[in-house]
This record gives C-alpha cells, structure tokens and sequence, in this order.
C-alpha cells in the first residue's frame, strides 16, 4: 500500500492563524452586539426621562399649516372687508334720514346703534387680521421658517433664547446649532421622535443652521449626554 500523503505543512502552519481569526472575530461581533444593547438601552432610559426634545419643522409655502393660515387671513380679511361694506351703506342710510324730518327721530337712533356694534366687530376682526398676519406660518410665503414641535411635558424646559443641540450621531457627537425664538399658540399633535407615540404639545420658532433644521430631534438648554 502507498503511504498517505502528508498535510502540506503550508495549512499546518496557517492553522493558529485561523483560530485566531475566529476568535476575534467573536470577539468583535459580542461586543457589537454588547455595544448594540447598552446603546439601545441608554436611548430609551433616556427619552423616558428627557424634557428637554424637540422636533424642527421646515415650513414651505406649499406646507399645509403655511396654506391653512394663508386661507383663514384671505376670509378674515374678507370678513373685515364686508363689515366695512355694512358700515358704509348704514352711513348712507343716516345720510338719507337727514332729509326725512318725519322720520328722523325713529331711525337715527336704531342705525347708531347698529354702527357702534359695527365698530366693535370691526375692531375685533381688525385684531384678528393683524394676529394671523403676523404669525411664522405666513412669513414661509416668502422666506424659510423653521418652526419645532414641543410636548406639553417639555415646556418647562423652554424659553426664548435657549440654546438648541443637535447630535450627529443618536445622542452623541453634540454641538450648539441655533436658539429658540418664540413660542406660538395653539395647541397641536405630533409624533415622538424615539417611540412614535402622539403627543400633545405648542409649536416654537427657531433660528438654527440648516444641518439643525435637518435633523430628526434637537435638544433644548444642553446637550444630552453633557459629557459627549
């Protein structure tokens, strides 16, 4: 019988290399997976306490809250403009009783009336024109407007001036990209950043960089993790 060939000693030698290869990369993918884990848990333990996120929203003219305010200026102007329209032909109905001596005394006293409630509603309506046109829904018409959603739980935490953070990796790798502006009013509806879940909450105008304006959440007053 031929004698067996022997292993080449090529693959006797490389079989340590092996083995050690094998050995880190288990190595390597425990602790990816470790690593995975506590960053996982780190995230939720976080957002179940944080106050301090907000959401940025990049208003656009065609955005449905810039083309909903736009229509409640358009009919609140419009209403103003008829209130107007009813005050004028009730002048004109004042000038007419001037040359009705026999009926002056019963229809000057009514149609005052009816102005000075003209007056009120006009006044009122004026208000509301004036609020509507100011808000940072309208501005997006013409320029960009970033705005933020806020839950109601994180308000405390918010004021005019604070600084905002954002991360450029999950709650890492942190630095200053603008300051809060104003709070609007009105409450609204939007989604968590982490869980999903719907919040109720105010919407805020900021002044941030347009890498800030990008990003998915920001942080109010510092960064999250303040040591990272």
């Amino acid at each position: 019988m031929q004698p067996r060939p022997s292993r080449p000693r090529f693959w006797i030698a490389l079989q340590p290399s092996i083995v050690r290869i094998y050995k880190v990369a288990g190595l390597v993918a425990l602790t990816a997976i470790l690593v995975g884990l506590i960053g996982f848990l780190v995230v939720n333990i976080f957002y179940f306490f944080d106050h301090t996120w907000i959401r940025p929203i990049v208003l656009s003219p065609t955005h449905q809250r810039v083309v909903d305010a736009s229509t409640q200026l358009a009919d609140a102007k419009l209403r103003a403009s008829q209130l107007v329209t009813e005050r004028m032909e009730i002048d004109g109905e004042l000038e007419k009783t001037k040359l009705e001596k026999e009926n002056l005394v019963g229809k000057r006293v009514p149609l005052g009336q009816r102005i000075e409630s003209l007056k009120l509603r006009l006044k009122d309506q004026d208000a509301v024109v004036g609020r509507l046109a100011q808000t940072p829904y309208l501005k997006a018409i013409e320029s960009k407007v970033t705005l933020a959603f806020i839950p109601n739980q994180n308000l405390r935490n918010l004021k005019p001036g604070a600084p905002l953070y954002g991360c450029a990796w999950g709650l890492v790798w942190c630095h200053k990209v603008g300051t809060v502006k104003a709070v609007l009013e009105g409450e609204v509806t939007d989604i968590h950043p982490h869980d999903e879940s719907v919040q109720r909450g105010l919407m805020v105008e900021i002044d941030v960089t347009e890498w800030g304006a990008s990003e998915a959440v920001l942080f109010v007053g510092s960064k999250p993790l303040w040591f990272l």
